[in-house]
């Protein structure tokens, strides 16, 4: 399953005193399986954009498909499209509403039109991916839960209608460090395991170099890069004068390259950056 934008321009308040320029010709591919983070100065068009990809904002101007949907297309089943493509919004735990966890997981799947049989293997599986134990949460009030479960509670919700794409906006914040590690460790497993595709807009440098593959930069509703973290974060320069923050460990890294110290591809964590200047040195690699 592919995204592929071609020409995407939005205005908001078209023809009048307020008209405010959102996106800018945007030409874009995401290939399935990809885990791809959109950053960019706040005003730069990521929310916009990304709202695009499952109909949340219509088209007004460009191409957008989606699994071979057209979403310019005025006839597009919009059921289909957000089956396909989950979304999760910042704060996400704050749509929480029903009486107990079940009730509140199985709401999109039963508005999907699923059998009650196949709701619940979605809603049970789903909870289970979380990291959720199936039996002790299922008929607890969502709202006895910590932050942590309930945004897991609240994730759990968009993967019970089996997306092949997640968006996630912002999907640490507000979260302590225990919270955001569990969280991004979810997030990318279900990347690597099951197979979906993730678009992560986030402001957290760190998290950013850390987990995603690719990076697209918004500026001014425009793309300014696609590359990878690590030909982003090289450009330190540019990257500042555009008020982002350079990750901690692409600094490090930049630094070891620029002092001849040749690290593996991919290598960005710090414990992949330890292990692979033990081997450089002949270290132990564990």
């Amino acid at each position: 399953m592919s995204i592929v934008v071609k020409d995407l321009n939005y205005v908001y308040n078209p023809k009048s005193p307020f008209e405010t320029r959102a996106l800018h010709n945007v030409n874009l591919t995401i290939e399935d399986g990809e885990f791809v983070a959109i950053v960019g100065h706040t005003g730069s068009g990521k929310s916009t954009f990304v709202q695009h990809l499952n109909a949340l904002i219509r088209v007004q101007s460009g191409s957008l498909v989606v699994n071979g949907i057209n979403l310019h297309d005025k006839k597009c089943d919009l059921k289909k499209v957000r089956s396909l493509v989950g979304m999760v919004f910042q704060y996400p735990e704050n749509q929480l509403f029903a009486d107990t966890v079940a009730q509140d997981v199985e709401f999109g799947p039963k508005n999907m039109g699923m059998s009650q049989e196949e709701i619940d293997v979605c809603v049970k599986n789903a909870v289970e991916l979380v990291g959720l134990d199936w039996e002790t949460v299922k008929n607890k009030s969502p709202f006895e839960l910590s932050g942590g479960e309930k945004r897991r509670v609240a994730l759990a919700g968009v993967l019970a209608m089996q997306p092949k794409v997640l968006v996630l906006d912002e999907p640490t914040a507000g979260l302590d460090p225990v919270g955001k590690h569990e969280i991004l460790t979810l997030v990318k497993k279900l990347n690597e395991e099951q197979g979906v595709t993730v678009i992560m807009v986030s402001h957290d440098m760190n998290e950013v170099y850390e987990n995603a593959r690719r990076i697209i930069v918004m500026k001014d509703g425009a793309v300014v890069y696609d590359t990878t973290p690590e030909d982003l974060f090289a450009l330190e320069d540019e990257i500042v004068k555009m008020n982002l923050e350079v990750p901690y460990m692409a600094q490090f890294c930049n630094y070891l390259r620029k002092h001849h110290v040749k690290l593996p591809k991919g290598v960005r964590t710090v414990d992949e950056v330890l292990k692979a200047v033990n081997a450089l040195k002949g270290g132990s690699n564990v």
